[in-house]
Protein backbone atom coordinates (compact mmCIF):
# COMPACT_ATOMS: atom_id res chain seq x y z
CA UNK A 1 0.00 0.00 0.00
CA UNK A 2 0.75 3.21 -0.61
CA UNK A 3 -0.15 7.01 0.58
CA UNK A 4 -0.34 7.74 -2.94
CA UNK A 5 -3.79 5.99 -2.90
CA UNK A 6 -5.29 7.83 0.20
CA UNK A 7 -3.59 11.60 -1.44
CA UNK A 8 -6.86 13.26 -0.83
CA UNK A 9 -7.20 12.22 2.91
CA UNK A 10 -3.63 12.77 3.34
CA UNK A 11 -4.23 16.42 2.56
CA UNK A 12 -7.06 16.99 4.20
CA UNK A 13 -4.79 15.86 7.15
CA UNK A 14 -1.60 17.75 6.52
CA UNK A 15 -4.17 20.85 6.11
CA UNK A 16 -6.38 20.29 9.64
CA UNK A 17 -2.79 19.60 11.68
CA UNK A 18 -1.35 22.94 9.78
CA UNK A 19 -4.67 24.91 11.08
CA UNK A 20 -4.27 24.11 14.48
CA UNK A 21 -0.52 24.34 15.38
CA UNK A 22 -0.07 26.87 13.03
CA UNK A 23 3.25 25.51 11.65
CA UNK A 24 3.47 24.09 7.95
CA UNK A 25 3.14 20.53 7.63
CA UNK A 26 4.97 18.32 4.85
CA UNK A 27 3.89 14.66 4.60
CA UNK A 28 5.64 12.28 2.07
CA UNK A 29 5.60 8.33 1.06
CA UNK A 30 8.92 5.74 1.10
CA UNK A 31 10.08 7.30 -2.29
CA UNK A 32 10.29 10.50 -1.44
CA UNK A 33 7.54 11.99 -2.69
CA UNK A 34 5.52 14.83 -1.60
CA UNK A 35 1.72 13.69 -1.12
CA UNK A 36 0.46 16.58 0.87
CA UNK A 37 2.00 19.93 1.69
CA UNK A 38 0.69 23.25 3.21
CA UNK A 39 2.41 26.39 2.87
CA UNK A 40 5.07 27.34 0.70
CA UNK A 41 5.43 23.51 0.26
CA UNK A 42 1.83 22.93 -1.52
CA UNK A 43 3.09 24.13 -4.66
CA UNK A 44 5.15 20.52 -4.89
CA UNK A 45 2.69 18.21 -3.95
CA UNK A 46 2.59 14.87 -6.22
CA UNK A 47 6.26 15.93 -7.11
CA UNK A 48 9.58 14.21 -5.98
CA UNK A 49 11.47 15.66 -3.30
CA UNK A 50 15.68 16.02 -3.34
CA UNK A 51 18.26 15.59 -0.75
CA UNK A 52 15.89 15.35 2.00
CA UNK A 53 18.14 13.80 4.42
CA UNK A 54 16.34 14.11 7.52
CA UNK A 55 13.17 12.28 5.92
CA UNK A 56 15.34 9.49 4.78
CA UNK A 57 17.07 9.36 8.38
CA UNK A 58 13.49 8.89 9.38
CA UNK A 59 12.81 6.30 7.65
CA UNK A 60 16.08 4.64 7.92
CA UNK A 61 15.74 4.62 11.90
CA UNK A 62 12.34 4.54 11.87
CA UNK A 63 12.38 6.85 14.91
CA UNK A 64 11.42 10.49 14.75
CA UNK A 65 13.69 13.09 13.92
CA UNK A 66 14.34 16.51 15.60
CA UNK A 67 16.33 19.21 13.77
CA UNK A 68 16.82 22.55 15.84
CA UNK A 69 19.51 24.13 13.50
CA UNK A 70 18.34 23.52 9.91
CA UNK A 71 21.52 23.12 8.10
CA UNK A 72 24.04 23.13 10.80
CA UNK A 73 22.91 19.57 12.50
CA UNK A 74 25.36 16.31 11.25
CA UNK A 75 22.73 15.08 9.25
CA UNK A 76 22.42 18.56 7.01
CA UNK A 77 26.29 17.50 6.32
CA UNK A 78 25.55 16.07 2.34
CA UNK A 79 22.07 18.35 1.70
CA UNK A 80 22.49 21.22 -0.86
CA UNK A 81 21.09 23.44 1.42
CA UNK A 82 24.14 23.02 4.04
CA UNK A 83 24.37 26.73 6.06
CA UNK A 84 21.91 27.84 4.22
CA UNK A 85 18.61 26.26 4.96
CA UNK A 86 15.21 28.47 5.04
CA UNK A 87 13.77 26.46 7.67
CA UNK A 88 14.36 27.61 11.11
CA UNK A 89 13.13 24.38 12.50
CA UNK A 90 11.42 21.04 11.94
CA UNK A 91 10.34 17.52 13.65
CA UNK A 92 9.23 14.77 11.80
CA UNK A 93 8.09 10.98 12.41
CA UNK A 94 8.01 8.23 10.36
CA UNK A 95 4.85 6.58 9.70
CA UNK A 96 4.22 2.85 10.11
CA UNK A 97 2.37 0.43 8.16
CA UNK A 98 1.96 -3.23 9.44
CA UNK A 99 5.12 -3.21 10.50
CA UNK A 100 7.14 -1.18 7.77
CA UNK A 101 7.86 2.51 7.73
CA UNK A 102 6.13 3.63 4.50
CA UNK A 103 6.82 7.79 4.65
CA UNK A 104 7.31 10.58 6.77
CA UNK A 105 5.29 13.55 8.48
CA UNK A 106 6.88 16.54 8.74
CA UNK A 107 6.65 19.81 11.00
CA UNK A 108 8.14 22.70 9.21
CA UNK A 109 9.34 26.39 11.00
CA UNK A 110 9.72 28.84 8.43
CA UNK A 111 10.05 32.02 11.00
CA UNK A 112 11.07 32.72 14.47
CA UNK A 113 7.47 32.45 15.75
CA UNK A 114 6.59 29.11 14.08
CA UNK A 115 9.96 27.99 15.54
CA UNK A 116 8.86 28.96 19.01
CA UNK A 117 5.53 27.15 18.66
CA UNK A 118 7.20 23.76 17.15
CA UNK A 119 10.09 23.52 19.83
CA UNK A 120 8.08 25.29 23.29
CA UNK A 121 6.72 21.44 23.91
CA UNK A 122 8.86 19.28 22.11
CA UNK A 123 7.56 15.92 23.72
CA UNK A 124 3.55 16.73 23.01
CA UNK A 125 4.44 17.64 19.67
CA UNK A 126 6.04 14.22 18.79
CA UNK A 127 2.94 12.58 20.75
CA UNK A 128 0.69 14.36 18.41
CA UNK A 129 2.98 12.95 15.24
CA UNK A 130 2.73 9.99 16.37
CA UNK A 131 -0.97 9.59 16.42
CA UNK A 132 -1.31 11.62 13.28
CA UNK A 133 1.03 9.10 11.68
CA UNK A 134 -1.37 6.40 13.05
CA UNK A 135 -4.11 8.29 11.83
CA UNK A 136 -2.52 8.32 8.48
CA UNK A 137 -2.13 4.38 8.84
CA UNK A 138 -5.47 3.31 9.86
CA UNK A 139 -7.05 5.60 6.94
CA UNK A 140 -4.72 3.36 4.74
CA UNK A 141 -5.67 0.16 6.49
CA UNK A 142 -9.36 1.10 5.65
CA UNK A 143 -8.87 1.94 2.24
CA UNK A 144 -7.16 -1.52 1.53
CA UNK A 145 -10.27 -3.25 3.26
CA UNK A 146 -12.22 -1.08 1.35
CA UNK A 147 -9.84 -2.30 -1.86
CA UNK A 148 -10.25 -5.85 -0.68
CA UNK A 149 -14.10 -6.01 -0.33
CA UNK A 150 -14.62 -4.17 -3.52
CA UNK A 151 -12.02 -6.89 -5.14
CA UNK A 152 -14.11 -9.61 -3.29
CA UNK A 153 -17.23 -8.38 -4.36
CA UNK A 154 -16.34 -8.30 -7.86
CA UNK A 155 -14.55 -11.62 -8.08
CA UNK A 156 -18.27 -12.75 -6.34
CA UNK A 157 -20.45 -11.02 -8.92
CA UNK A 158 -17.98 -12.89 -11.50
CA UNK A 159 -18.24 -16.45 -9.65
CA UNK A 160 -21.81 -16.15 -9.88
CA UNK A 161 -21.96 -15.02 -12.94
CA UNK A 162 -20.28 -18.57 -14.12
CA UNK A 163 -22.83 -20.58 -11.66
CA UNK A 164 -25.38 -22.19 -14.77
CA UNK A 165 -28.08 -21.51 -11.95
CA UNK A 166 -29.69 -18.06 -11.52
CA UNK A 167 -28.81 -16.69 -8.25
CA UNK A 168 -31.06 -14.12 -6.85
CA UNK A 169 -30.77 -12.34 -3.23
CA UNK A 170 -33.23 -10.37 -1.56
CA UNK A 171 -33.58 -9.06 1.88
CA UNK A 172 -36.71 -9.82 4.16
CA UNK A 173 -38.47 -7.68 2.86
CA UNK A 174 -38.41 -8.46 -0.42
CA UNK A 175 -36.17 -6.20 -1.88
CA UNK A 176 -33.51 -7.15 -4.40
CA UNK A 177 -29.87 -7.20 -3.64
CA UNK A 178 -28.10 -8.84 -6.07
CA UNK A 179 -29.49 -10.74 -8.64
CA UNK A 180 -26.24 -12.84 -11.65
CA UNK A 181 -26.48 -12.87 -15.50
CA UNK A 182 -28.30 -16.16 -15.43
CA UNK A 183 -31.51 -15.24 -13.33
CA UNK A 184 -31.77 -12.15 -15.44
CA UNK A 185 -31.69 -14.35 -18.87
CA UNK A 186 -34.18 -16.82 -17.21
CA UNK A 187 -36.52 -14.07 -15.83
CA UNK A 188 -36.31 -12.04 -19.89
CA UNK A 189 -35.01 -9.29 -17.58
CA UNK A 190 -33.39 -6.55 -19.80
CA UNK A 191 -29.92 -5.08 -18.28
CA UNK A 192 -31.22 -2.01 -18.97
CA UNK A 193 -34.43 -1.91 -17.79
CA UNK A 194 -33.79 -1.68 -13.64
CA UNK A 195 -37.95 -0.95 -13.39
CA UNK A 196 -38.15 -4.68 -14.83
CA UNK A 197 -36.47 -6.61 -12.03
CA UNK A 198 -38.80 -5.59 -9.42
CA UNK A 199 -41.94 -6.87 -11.22
CA UNK A 200 -40.63 -10.04 -12.06
CA UNK A 201 -39.09 -11.01 -9.05
CA UNK A 202 -42.01 -10.09 -7.29
CA UNK A 203 -43.91 -12.23 -9.20
CA UNK A 204 -41.69 -14.88 -8.63
CA UNK A 205 -41.66 -14.73 -5.06
CA UNK A 206 -45.52 -14.49 -5.00
CA UNK A 207 -45.40 -18.15 -6.49
CA UNK A 208 -43.22 -19.23 -3.69
CA UNK A 209 -44.05 -21.35 -0.97
CA UNK A 210 -41.76 -20.15 2.01
CA UNK A 211 -42.99 -22.86 4.27
CA UNK A 212 -40.69 -25.24 1.81
CA UNK A 213 -37.49 -24.09 2.02
CA UNK A 214 -34.18 -25.90 0.71
CA UNK A 215 -36.22 -28.03 -1.02
CA UNK A 216 -36.85 -27.52 -4.81
CA UNK A 217 -40.35 -25.95 -5.70
CA UNK A 218 -41.73 -26.33 -9.31
CA UNK A 219 -43.67 -22.64 -10.54
CA UNK A 220 -44.86 -21.13 -13.56
CA UNK A 221 -44.85 -17.67 -14.45
CA UNK A 222 -45.72 -15.61 -17.54
CA UNK A 223 -42.77 -13.97 -19.21
CA UNK A 224 -43.32 -11.84 -22.78
CA UNK A 225 -46.70 -13.69 -23.23
CA UNK A 226 -45.82 -17.28 -22.13
CA UNK A 227 -45.66 -19.85 -19.95
CA UNK A 228 -42.10 -20.36 -18.24
CA UNK A 229 -41.66 -23.43 -15.68
CA UNK A 230 -39.06 -22.95 -13.34
CA UNK A 231 -37.42 -24.93 -10.36
CA UNK A 232 -36.98 -22.36 -7.57
CA UNK A 233 -35.01 -23.53 -4.38
CA UNK A 234 -35.20 -20.92 -1.64
CA UNK A 235 -32.67 -20.73 1.99
CA UNK A 236 -32.67 -18.47 4.53
CA UNK A 237 -29.13 -16.71 5.45
CA UNK A 238 -28.70 -14.86 8.54
CA UNK A 239 -25.91 -12.07 8.15
CA UNK A 240 -23.62 -10.89 10.96
CA UNK A 241 -26.47 -8.17 11.68
CA UNK A 242 -28.94 -11.08 12.78
CA UNK A 243 -30.70 -9.57 9.61
CA UNK A 244 -32.50 -11.79 7.52
CA UNK A 245 -32.13 -12.35 3.66
CA UNK A 246 -33.19 -14.81 1.69
CA UNK A 247 -31.15 -17.16 -1.56
CA UNK A 248 -33.00 -18.05 -4.42
CA UNK A 249 -31.76 -20.47 -6.74
CA UNK A 250 -33.71 -20.57 -10.03
CA UNK A 251 -33.31 -23.24 -12.67
CA UNK A 252 -35.11 -23.50 -15.89
CA UNK A 253 -37.13 -26.85 -16.27
CA UNK A 254 -36.64 -27.35 -19.70
CA UNK A 255 -32.65 -26.98 -19.39
CA UNK A 256 -32.35 -29.60 -16.68
CA UNK A 257 -34.34 -32.32 -18.76
CA UNK A 258 -31.43 -31.18 -21.09
CA UNK A 259 -29.25 -32.14 -18.86
CA UNK A 260 -30.52 -35.23 -17.72
CA UNK A 261 -31.14 -36.45 -21.30
CA UNK A 262 -27.12 -35.39 -21.81
CA UNK A 263 -26.40 -37.76 -19.04
CA UNK A 264 -28.25 -40.44 -19.96
CA UNK A 265 -26.96 -40.36 -23.58
CA UNK A 266 -23.44 -40.34 -22.23
CA UNK A 267 -24.27 -43.76 -20.00
CA UNK A 268 -25.37 -45.44 -22.93
CA UNK A 269 -21.70 -44.70 -24.40
CA UNK A 270 -21.04 -48.05 -21.98
CA UNK A 271 -23.03 -50.00 -24.25
CA UNK A 272 -21.78 -48.53 -27.91
CA UNK A 273 -18.88 -51.58 -27.87
CA UNK A 274 -21.89 -53.86 -28.38
CA UNK A 275 -22.17 -53.91 -32.12
CA UNK A 276 -25.84 -54.18 -33.83
CA UNK A 277 -27.95 -52.77 -35.90
CA UNK A 278 -31.23 -55.63 -35.45
CA UNK A 279 -34.76 -53.98 -33.62
CA UNK A 280 -33.94 -57.03 -31.21
CA UNK A 281 -30.72 -55.95 -29.70
CA UNK A 282 -31.66 -52.31 -29.40
CA UNK A 283 -34.16 -53.57 -27.59
CA UNK A 284 -32.67 -55.33 -25.30
CA UNK A 285 -29.87 -52.92 -24.68
CA UNK A 286 -32.30 -50.41 -23.63
CA UNK A 287 -33.25 -52.85 -21.52
CA UNK A 288 -30.29 -53.03 -20.21
CA UNK A 289 -29.24 -49.60 -19.64
CA UNK A 290 -32.92 -49.33 -17.36
CA UNK A 291 -31.64 -52.00 -15.74
CA UNK A 292 -27.86 -50.62 -15.18
CA UNK A 293 -29.54 -48.06 -13.16
CA UNK A 294 -30.57 -49.66 -10.46
CA UNK A 295 -28.86 -52.26 -7.66
CA UNK A 296 -30.88 -55.16 -7.78
CA UNK A 297 -29.52 -58.57 -8.95
CA UNK A 298 -29.76 -58.82 -13.25
CA UNK A 299 -29.78 -63.04 -14.42
CA UNK A 300 -28.64 -62.79 -17.79
CA UNK A 301 -29.49 -65.80 -20.13
CA UNK A 302 -28.59 -66.61 -23.55
CA UNK A 303 -26.86 -68.91 -25.32
CA UNK A 304 -23.05 -69.23 -24.73
CA UNK A 305 -21.37 -66.48 -27.06
CA UNK A 306 -23.79 -64.22 -27.44
CA UNK A 307 -22.20 -61.75 -25.47
CA UNK A 308 -23.39 -62.29 -21.76
CA UNK A 309 -19.92 -61.00 -20.21
CA UNK A 310 -19.80 -57.63 -22.59
CA UNK A 311 -23.41 -56.58 -21.68
CA UNK A 312 -22.26 -57.40 -17.68
CA UNK A 313 -19.51 -55.48 -18.48
CA UNK A 314 -21.40 -52.39 -20.22
CA UNK A 315 -24.07 -52.65 -17.00
CA UNK A 316 -21.21 -51.82 -14.88
CA UNK A 317 -19.94 -49.06 -16.59
CA UNK A 318 -23.46 -47.54 -17.12
CA UNK A 319 -24.36 -47.79 -13.10
CA UNK A 320 -23.72 -45.91 -10.64
CA UNK A 321 -20.63 -48.15 -8.97
CA UNK A 322 -19.39 -47.42 -12.28
CA UNK A 323 -16.36 -46.06 -10.22
CA UNK A 324 -16.19 -49.23 -8.36
CA UNK A 325 -14.67 -52.41 -8.81
CA UNK A 326 -16.09 -55.25 -11.37
CA UNK A 327 -14.96 -58.07 -10.23
CA UNK A 328 -15.80 -61.43 -12.93
CA UNK A 329 -15.92 -65.10 -11.63
CA UNK A 330 -16.51 -68.26 -14.03
CA UNK A 331 -17.96 -70.69 -11.83
CA UNK A 332 -17.43 -73.50 -14.28
CA UNK A 333 -13.73 -72.38 -15.10
CA UNK A 334 -12.52 -73.15 -11.05
CA UNK A 335 -12.67 -76.04 -9.43
CA UNK A 336 -15.27 -77.09 -7.14
CA UNK A 337 -13.17 -77.53 -4.38
CA UNK A 338 -11.19 -73.56 -4.70
CA UNK A 339 -15.00 -72.10 -5.81
CA UNK A 340 -15.31 -71.23 -2.33
CA UNK A 341 -12.21 -69.97 -1.43
CA UNK A 342 -12.17 -67.84 -3.97
CA UNK A 343 -15.71 -66.16 -4.01
CA UNK A 344 -15.57 -65.66 0.29
CA UNK A 345 -11.48 -65.82 1.01
CA UNK A 346 -10.09 -68.00 3.89
CA UNK A 347 -8.68 -66.81 7.02
CA UNK A 348 -5.04 -67.71 8.31
CA UNK A 349 -4.59 -71.90 8.10
CA UNK A 350 -8.15 -72.60 6.98
CA UNK A 351 -6.19 -75.52 5.00
CA UNK A 352 -3.20 -76.92 3.82
CA UNK A 353 -1.37 -74.42 1.67
CA UNK A 354 -3.25 -71.62 2.06
CA UNK A 355 -1.96 -68.57 2.78
CA UNK A 356 -0.76 -67.38 6.28
CA UNK A 357 -2.01 -63.47 6.18
CA UNK A 358 -5.28 -65.02 5.04
CA UNK A 359 -7.26 -63.75 2.05
CA UNK A 360 -9.97 -61.60 1.15
CA UNK A 361 -12.62 -63.34 -1.22
CA UNK A 362 -14.23 -62.05 -4.35
CA UNK A 363 -17.35 -60.40 -2.78
CA UNK A 364 -14.97 -58.35 -0.45
CA UNK A 365 -12.48 -57.11 -3.21
CA UNK A 366 -16.03 -56.04 -5.22
CA UNK A 367 -17.36 -54.37 -2.52
CA UNK A 368 -19.31 -51.05 -3.08
CA UNK A 369 -19.08 -52.32 -7.14
CA UNK A 370 -20.35 -55.33 -8.95
CA UNK A 371 -19.70 -59.20 -8.87
CA UNK A 372 -20.44 -61.09 -12.35
CA UNK A 373 -20.71 -64.58 -11.91
CA UNK A 374 -20.27 -65.82 -15.04
CA UNK A 375 -21.75 -69.91 -15.60
CA UNK A 376 -24.14 -69.60 -12.73
CA UNK A 377 -25.49 -72.83 -13.21
CA UNK A 378 -22.44 -74.90 -12.72
CA UNK A 379 -22.09 -73.33 -9.06
CA UNK A 380 -22.18 -76.41 -6.17
CA UNK A 381 -25.27 -76.75 -4.22
CA UNK A 382 -23.49 -76.10 -0.87
CA UNK A 383 -22.30 -73.17 -2.44
CA UNK A 384 -25.57 -71.82 -3.49
CA UNK A 385 -26.15 -71.48 0.20
CA UNK A 386 -23.76 -69.60 0.90
CA UNK A 387 -24.31 -67.37 -1.93
CA UNK A 388 -27.83 -66.81 -0.94
CA UNK A 389 -27.11 -65.59 2.27
CA UNK A 390 -24.49 -63.06 0.92
CA UNK A 391 -27.73 -62.48 -1.62
CA UNK A 392 -30.05 -61.90 1.57
CA UNK A 393 -28.25 -60.10 4.59
CA UNK A 394 -25.08 -58.73 2.22
CA UNK A 395 -22.74 -60.94 4.82
CA UNK A 396 -20.03 -62.84 3.81
CA UNK A 397 -18.07 -65.31 6.15
CA UNK A 398 -14.46 -66.28 4.97
CA UNK A 399 -13.19 -69.93 4.76
CA UNK A 400 -12.15 -71.03 8.64
CA UNK A 401 -13.56 -68.14 9.96
CA UNK A 402 -15.73 -67.18 12.79
CA UNK A 403 -16.63 -63.44 12.10
CA UNK A 404 -19.19 -61.94 9.58
CA UNK A 405 -18.00 -59.15 7.12
CA UNK A 406 -20.61 -56.40 5.33
CA UNK A 407 -20.19 -55.84 1.78
CA UNK A 408 -22.42 -53.81 -0.47
CA UNK A 409 -22.55 -55.61 -4.29
CA UNK A 410 -24.44 -55.69 -6.57
CA UNK A 411 -24.55 -59.23 -8.71
CA UNK A 412 -24.68 -59.60 -12.47
CA UNK A 413 -24.90 -63.80 -13.20
CA UNK A 414 -25.11 -65.21 -16.11
CA UNK A 415 -25.79 -68.59 -17.49
CA UNK A 416 -26.41 -70.69 -21.13
CA UNK A 417 -28.27 -73.34 -19.07
CA UNK A 418 -32.13 -73.81 -18.38
CA UNK A 419 -31.59 -72.44 -14.84
CA UNK A 420 -36.03 -72.92 -14.54
CA UNK A 421 -35.53 -76.52 -15.54
CA UNK A 422 -32.55 -77.11 -13.28
CA UNK A 423 -34.90 -76.12 -10.13
CA UNK A 424 -37.46 -77.86 -11.15
CA UNK A 425 -35.29 -81.07 -11.24
CA UNK A 426 -33.63 -80.18 -7.99
CA UNK A 427 -30.32 -79.05 -9.23
CA UNK A 428 -30.64 -75.56 -8.25
CA UNK A 429 -32.21 -74.25 -5.36
CA UNK A 430 -35.61 -72.32 -6.07
CA UNK A 431 -34.65 -69.87 -3.64
CA UNK A 432 -31.28 -68.22 -4.96
CA UNK A 433 -32.84 -68.71 -8.33
CA UNK A 434 -35.43 -65.68 -7.33
CA UNK A 435 -32.85 -63.92 -5.89
CA UNK A 436 -31.00 -64.14 -8.82
CA UNK A 437 -33.41 -63.11 -11.34
CA UNK A 438 -35.09 -60.16 -10.12
CA UNK A 439 -34.11 -58.36 -13.42
CA UNK A 440 -34.33 -61.03 -15.94
CA UNK A 441 -32.50 -60.34 -19.51
CA UNK A 442 -32.55 -62.85 -22.37
CA UNK A 443 -29.55 -62.23 -24.81
CA UNK A 444 -31.21 -63.46 -28.72
CA UNK A 445 -29.05 -65.98 -30.63
CA UNK A 446 -27.20 -64.53 -33.84
CA UNK A 447 -29.49 -66.38 -36.07
CA UNK A 448 -32.65 -65.10 -35.20
CA UNK A 449 -30.92 -61.51 -35.43
CA UNK A 450 -29.35 -62.04 -39.02
CA UNK A 451 -29.00 -58.21 -39.43
CA UNK A 452 -26.39 -57.97 -36.87
CA UNK A 453 -24.23 -60.81 -38.50
CA UNK A 454 -23.60 -58.52 -41.48
CA UNK A 455 -22.75 -55.58 -38.69
CA UNK A 456 -20.47 -57.95 -36.55
CA UNK A 457 -18.69 -59.17 -39.68
CA UNK A 458 -18.11 -54.96 -40.62
CA UNK A 459 -16.57 -54.46 -37.30
CA UNK A 460 -14.71 -57.49 -37.25
CA UNK A 461 -13.02 -57.18 -40.66
CA UNK A 462 -11.69 -53.41 -39.23
CA UNK A 463 -10.35 -54.84 -36.24
CA UNK A 464 -8.93 -57.61 -38.02
CA UNK A 465 -7.05 -55.46 -40.67
CA UNK A 466 -5.30 -53.50 -37.86
CA UNK A 467 -4.10 -56.88 -35.90
CA UNK A 468 -2.87 -58.64 -39.32
CA UNK A 469 -2.47 -55.57 -41.28
CA UNK A 470 -4.04 -56.31 -44.48
CA UNK A 471 -6.51 -54.78 -47.06
CA UNK A 472 -9.37 -57.28 -46.48
CA UNK A 473 -12.36 -55.06 -48.31
CA UNK A 474 -15.02 -57.08 -46.83
CA UNK A 475 -17.19 -60.26 -48.25
CA UNK A 476 -18.33 -60.97 -51.34
CA UNK A 477 -22.66 -61.36 -52.13
CA UNK A 478 -22.26 -65.09 -52.35
CA UNK A 479 -20.46 -65.15 -49.00
CA UNK A 480 -22.96 -62.90 -47.06
CA UNK A 481 -25.45 -64.65 -48.07
CA UNK A 482 -24.03 -67.84 -46.79
CA UNK A 483 -23.13 -66.42 -43.59
CA UNK A 484 -26.41 -65.06 -43.20
CA UNK A 485 -28.26 -68.48 -43.63
CA UNK A 486 -25.61 -70.21 -41.54
CA UNK A 487 -26.69 -71.52 -37.76
CA UNK A 488 -23.80 -69.74 -36.17
CA UNK A 489 -24.83 -72.30 -33.05
CA UNK A 490 -21.76 -70.77 -31.39
CA UNK A 491 -22.98 -67.05 -31.98
CA UNK A 492 -20.54 -64.09 -32.06
CA UNK A 493 -17.86 -66.36 -30.57
CA UNK A 494 -18.18 -68.47 -33.79
CA UNK A 495 -18.53 -65.69 -36.16
CA UNK A 496 -15.32 -63.76 -34.69
CA UNK A 497 -13.50 -67.19 -35.21
CA UNK A 498 -14.32 -67.37 -38.50
CA UNK A 499 -13.30 -64.23 -39.79
CA UNK A 500 -9.94 -64.45 -38.10
CA UNK A 501 -9.65 -68.16 -40.01
CA UNK A 502 -10.04 -66.30 -43.00
CA UNK A 503 -7.53 -63.70 -42.12
CA UNK A 504 -5.16 -65.94 -41.78
CA UNK A 505 -5.32 -66.72 -45.22
CA UNK A 506 -6.61 -63.54 -47.52
CA UNK A 507 -4.64 -60.33 -47.38
CA UNK A 508 -6.50 -58.07 -49.63
CA UNK A 509 -9.33 -57.36 -51.78
CA UNK A 510 -13.00 -58.80 -51.25
CA UNK A 511 -13.25 -62.76 -50.05
CA UNK A 512 -15.54 -64.68 -52.60
CA UNK A 513 -16.57 -68.04 -52.85
CA UNK A 514 -14.37 -68.04 -56.05
CA UNK A 515 -11.73 -67.17 -54.72
CA UNK A 516 -12.31 -68.63 -50.70
CA UNK A 517 -14.24 -71.16 -51.57
CA UNK A 518 -12.12 -74.39 -50.54
CA UNK A 519 -10.75 -72.50 -47.44
CA UNK A 520 -14.69 -71.11 -46.76
CA UNK A 521 -15.68 -74.55 -46.90
CA UNK A 522 -13.21 -75.90 -44.62
CA UNK A 523 -15.18 -74.05 -41.55
CA UNK A 524 -19.33 -73.76 -42.98
CA UNK A 525 -20.73 -76.43 -44.66
CA UNK A 526 -21.42 -74.72 -48.10
CA UNK A 527 -24.27 -77.48 -49.84
CA UNK A 528 -25.91 -77.32 -46.46
CA UNK A 529 -26.00 -73.74 -46.12
CA UNK A 530 -27.53 -74.25 -50.17
CA UNK A 531 -29.96 -76.13 -49.39
CA UNK A 532 -31.13 -74.28 -46.33
CA UNK A 533 -30.78 -70.68 -48.51
CA UNK A 534 -32.68 -71.89 -51.62
CA UNK A 535 -34.76 -74.80 -50.47
CA UNK A 536 -38.20 -73.64 -48.90
CA UNK A 537 -39.76 -76.04 -46.16
CA UNK A 538 -42.79 -77.65 -46.90
CA UNK A 539 -43.56 -79.96 -43.23
CA UNK A 540 -46.98 -79.44 -42.18
CA UNK A 541 -45.99 -79.77 -39.00
CA UNK A 542 -43.60 -77.25 -38.54
CA UNK A 543 -46.60 -74.81 -40.64
CA UNK A 544 -48.76 -75.86 -37.71
CA UNK A 545 -46.25 -75.64 -35.17
CA UNK A 546 -45.10 -71.96 -36.05
CA UNK A 547 -49.34 -71.04 -36.60
CA UNK A 548 -49.91 -72.16 -33.05
CA UNK A 549 -47.09 -69.96 -31.79
CA UNK A 550 -48.32 -67.53 -33.36
CA UNK A 551 -51.95 -67.06 -32.18
CA UNK A 552 -50.54 -68.19 -28.84
CA UNK A 553 -47.98 -64.92 -28.70
CA UNK A 554 -51.03 -63.28 -30.32
CA UNK A 555 -53.00 -63.93 -27.45
CA UNK A 556 -50.37 -63.21 -24.52
CA UNK A 557 -49.78 -59.72 -26.17
CA UNK A 558 -53.64 -58.66 -25.81
CA UNK A 559 -54.07 -60.28 -22.83
CA UNK A 560 -56.66 -62.34 -23.82
CA UNK A 561 -57.75 -65.82 -22.75
CA UNK A 562 -56.69 -69.48 -24.29
CA UNK A 563 -60.23 -70.13 -25.59
CA UNK A 564 -59.43 -67.03 -27.78
CA UNK A 565 -56.46 -69.11 -29.78
CA UNK A 566 -59.08 -72.39 -29.90
CA UNK A 567 -61.19 -69.70 -31.72
CA UNK A 568 -58.55 -68.37 -34.05
CA UNK A 569 -56.79 -71.49 -34.98
CA UNK A 570 -60.56 -73.11 -35.68
CA UNK A 571 -59.68 -76.16 -33.13
CA UNK A 572 -61.15 -77.15 -29.96
CA UNK A 573 -59.19 -76.37 -26.53
CA UNK A 574 -58.51 -80.12 -25.58
CA UNK A 575 -57.02 -80.42 -29.40
CA UNK A 576 -54.86 -77.35 -28.81
CA UNK A 577 -53.45 -78.33 -25.24
CA UNK A 578 -52.82 -81.59 -27.09
CA UNK A 579 -50.63 -79.93 -30.01
CA UNK A 580 -48.80 -78.21 -27.63
CA UNK A 581 -47.54 -80.62 -26.16
CA UNK A 582 -46.72 -82.72 -28.99
CA UNK A 583 -44.73 -79.81 -30.40
CA UNK A 584 -43.55 -78.84 -27.12
CA UNK A 585 -44.26 -75.12 -27.50
CA UNK A 586 -43.27 -73.25 -23.98
CA UNK A 587 -46.11 -71.21 -23.08
CA UNK A 588 -44.44 -69.26 -20.54
CA UNK A 589 -46.99 -68.47 -17.14
CA UNK A 590 -49.70 -66.58 -18.99
CA UNK A 591 -51.78 -69.69 -18.55
CA UNK A 592 -52.37 -72.81 -16.57
CA UNK A 593 -51.37 -76.19 -18.90
CA UNK A 594 -51.35 -78.32 -16.36
CA UNK A 595 -54.44 -79.96 -16.67
CA UNK A 596 -53.57 -81.32 -20.34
Amino acid sequence: MDLMDIQPSVQNIADAIAAVLKIEVEIANHQFVRVAGTGENKGGVLHQMEGNLVYQSALRTNSPVIIENPGFESVCERCLFYQNCSETGEICCPITYKGEPIGVIGLLAFNEEQRIRLFRNTEDILKFLKKMANLLASKLHENEMLQMLANNSLKMTKMMNLVKQGIILIDEQGNLAEMNVKAKTLLGINEDADSEHANVVYNLLKALDYNNQEKRQKISIILDGREQLLFVTLQKLITSHRSTEFLLIVEAVEEIQQLADIAIEEKKKAFEHIIGISPQLKEVKEYAFKASQSHSSILILGESGTGKEEFAKAIHKASPRKDQPLITVNCGAIPEHLLESELFGYEKGAFTGANQAGKPGKFELANKGTIFLDEIGEMPPQLQVKLLRVLQQGEVERLGGTKTKTVDVRVIAATNRNLQAMVENELFREDLYFRLNVIPMMIPALRSRKEDILALSDYFIKEFNKQFQTQVLGFGKEVKELMINHQWKGNIRELKNFIEYLFNFVQEGWITLEGSGAIISRKLDIKRQERSAYIPSFSLEKMEKETIEKALLYIKKNNLPIEKASELLSIGRATLYRKIKKYQIDTGSHFDTSVM
